[in-house]
């Protein structure tokens, strides 16, 4: 059994393709996870990777903690069956299943208890005499999945093995492989472009795009939480209805002006949105499945009139084609048979407002998110304190003299602000699990909270801290008049040559995974194990990170990853480092020397702009506990294990 982890995983082909892009994965033992999208979204791709079929151009895959990028295939102790069933024409059943148990020399009786013990599982015990060519499809395709599991592999992965089966085997094959996945009780990854296939397999879903993870989910999640637009509309038949409109607020109520009819909703409808979004007039794309909208003969609220275009029978259901008799936007209805209804007749069509998607136009992200990112509330400040919800807040000097003439404001404000605390306290009205997390809401006045948090929160209130330095401020037209500070700090360097001696096999550098055995047998003196390596440090041209003239040594392992990735011409890339915050340590024997530019103080702690000496060059530090004034000197150091490194000329985070 195995637990697998994926992490900022990239292919890209020297042709410059990026076929998979910064996936990112955690798979826990005895899952079903299916990878689905489009021909050439990565799916095959990263299976393959995982199978040690293809390299790994950046990132990290470990198999049960254990970095396993540069492990062969034949030891990562995975099955994978293929589109093909690559059976040997000339070979039995029984020989095809066990070939690969005697190439590992097992013995005679144990190849025999497998081989009928597979046979069993698969419901193929009286094929085991036959050829591949006198069996059907589905029987051959059983036959490729009994040579995986003789082997008694920690992980199956299954790259599209159903698709050369017509419609109703490939339906019996699905419930087969459900169900060997219960009786096997192991890890299974199965690659599919077939949403049909995904939905009734997975207890996970992948759903990729252009190299890209869309989203990750649970199949029925994946259905009524869609966190974007592709997503929506790949999953469900037929698929999802797409409607543009514009948002913004009637009175107090959400207005949706789209061109087949101006939909008015209450805000309590829509209580997930931030609205912040609706202030703005955000321009968006309503998402409404066809199994919920529904068609009337008469007119009632958010009601628009169309005409039937086409009728589908399929049985007890059929699928009504509408036009907007306004601009023949054309709507899918999918509904229980009605003999009734006729190509030509006018009905009206309704939205289930429980059921409504709602997307940004620009980013096709959701606007609905089911836990939502950001809040944004109505304020004032008075006497220095920020009032909203009730509450009052008190401000640090910097935040009061940053909003000074601003009397009417509103705050947006992050999920990931809130944690447990003193400064505001609130009645839940509703506390909902999902996936591993505890959402909680309050409304006051119409306005709505939502805090999260990994554990359940006994009794109907809850006190909450807010952490400022994340909140930003807008004005009454949602114009930003102050922006939150992040802290993260971007600076162009490079990688300085130096040769240093490093730890190799023959005249290469060693792999990560080498490289810990080696520092654990050093460790523990282990001598035997040091020999059996075959380990020698010579001296190699490898590199320093250098930040505003001043180099820094990298950690053995992240030299090692780097270059690896990069191979000896390092020095060409362009480098951009990446350091939170956080992870600047302000001390006076500090390597860097500036002075302060700027104090932003948001009280509890704040954050210092620091000039360095002889440059232009700006670093960002959190400070806690601490004062300081401009044009103090400071010295500072920046942790070399807390540097992240991004390739500028492929995009790809390496560290």
């Amino acid at each position: 059994m195995a637990n697998l982890s994926l992490k900022h995983l990239y292919k890209i082909y020297e042709n410059g393709t990026k076929a998979v892009d910064d996936f990112n994965l955690e798979i826990k033992d005895d899952e079903f996870i299916v990878f689905v999208g489009p021909s050439g979204c990565g799916k095959s791709t990263t299976l393959r990777m995982i199978a040690g079929l293809e390299e790994i151009t950046a990132g990290d895959f470990y198999i049960d903690g254990v970095l396993a990028n540069n492990l062969e295939p034949k030891d990562r102790d995975m099955a994978m069956v293929f589109q093909n069933y690559a059976l040997y024409p000339h070979m039995s059943v029984y020989d095809n299943m066990a070939f690969g148990l005697r190439i590992r020399h097992v013995s005679k009786d144990e190849i025999d208890k497998r081989v009928h013990e597979a046979a069993r599982i698969l419901d193929i015990e009286n094929q085991l005499d036959k050829k591949p060519k006198n069996m059907s499809g589905g029987q051959r395709q059983r036959v490729a999945l009994g040579r995986s599991i003789v082997r008694k592999p920690k992980v199956f992965l299954l790259d599209e093995p159903l698709s050369n089966l017509d419609a109703k085997l490939r339906s019996s094959m699905r419930s087969e492989i459900t169900r060997l996945h219960n009786v096997l009780k192991t890890t299974f990854i199965y690659v599919t472009h077939d949403q049909v296939e995904a939905m009734t397999m997975g207890t996970r879903i992948v759903v990729m795009k252009n190299g890209v993870i869309k989203q990750v989910d649970s199949p029925m999640n994946l259905y009524d939480y869609p966190e974007n637009v592709f997503v929506a509309g790949f999953i469900g038949t037929p698929q999802m209805n797409f409607i543009n409109a514009k948002l913004s607020f009637e009175g107090e109520n959400i207005l949706l002006k789209s061109s087949v009819n101006n939909f008015l909703y209450e805000h309590k409808d829509f209580s997930h949105i931030d609205i912040l979004n609706i202030i703005k007039q955000k321009d968006i794309i309503i998402g409404i499945r066809p199994e919920h909208t529904h068609l009337d003969v008469k007119e009632n609220k958010n009601a628009f009139e169309c005409e039937i275009a086409v009728i589908e029978a399929l049985g007890n259901e059929m699928n009504v084609i509408v036009e907007s008799v306004v601009d023949k936007t054309r709507i899918i209805v999918k509904m229980l048979r009605d003999d009734n209804l006729s190509v030509g007749q006018k009905v009206y069509v309704t939205f289930d407002v429980n059921k409504i998607h709602i997307f940004d136009k620009e980013s096709e992200n959701t606007l609905l998110e089911r836990i939502p990112s950001t809040m944004t509330f109505k304020t004032q400040i008075v006497d220095n304190k920020l009032l909203f919800l009730n509450q009052k807040i008190a401000l640090s000097k910097w935040n009061g003299d940053a909003l000074k003439g601003h009397n009417n404001l509103f705050i947006s404000l992050p999920i990931s602000a809130l944690t447990k605390g003193n400064d505001i306290t609130l009645k839940v009205n509703k506390k909902e699990k999902i996936k591993d997390e505890w959402l909680f809401s309050a409304e006051v006045d119409g306005e709505y909270i939502y805090f999260k948090n990994s554990e359940y929160i006994d009794g109907d209130k809850i006190s909450l801290d807010i952490d400022l330095s994340k909140i930003d401020y807008y004005d009454e037209d949602g114009e930003l008049v102050l922006k939150h500070f992040d802290g993260e700090n971007r600076f162009n360097g490079e990688l300085v040559p130096v040769k240093k001696k490093i730890p190799c096999v023959k005249n290469n550098l060693i792999d990560i995974s080498l490289y810990e055995k080696y520092e654990d047998a050093k460790n523990k003196q282990d001598i035997d194990t040091l020999k059996q390596l075959k380990i020698k440090e010579k001296n190699k041209l490898v590199f320093n990170y250098k930040l505003f003239d001043n180099e820094i040594e990298p950690n053995i392992e992240d030299l090692i990853r780097v270059y690896a990735l990069l191979g000896k011409k390092f020095y060409l890339h362009h480098i951009c480092y990446i350091v939170n915050a956080n992870d600047i340590n302000i001390n006076e024997h500090g390597n860097f020397v500036g002075s302060v530019k700027e104090v932003i103080d948001y009280g509890k702690d704040n954050f210092i702009k620091i000039i360095l000496q002889n440059s232009e060059n700006e670093v960002t530090a959190r400070v806690k506990d601490k004062t300081y004034k401009i044009g103090e000197s400071v010295r500072f150091d920046i942790p070399n294990n807390k540097i992240g490194i991004l390739d500028l000329d492929f995009n790809v985070r390496l560290i």
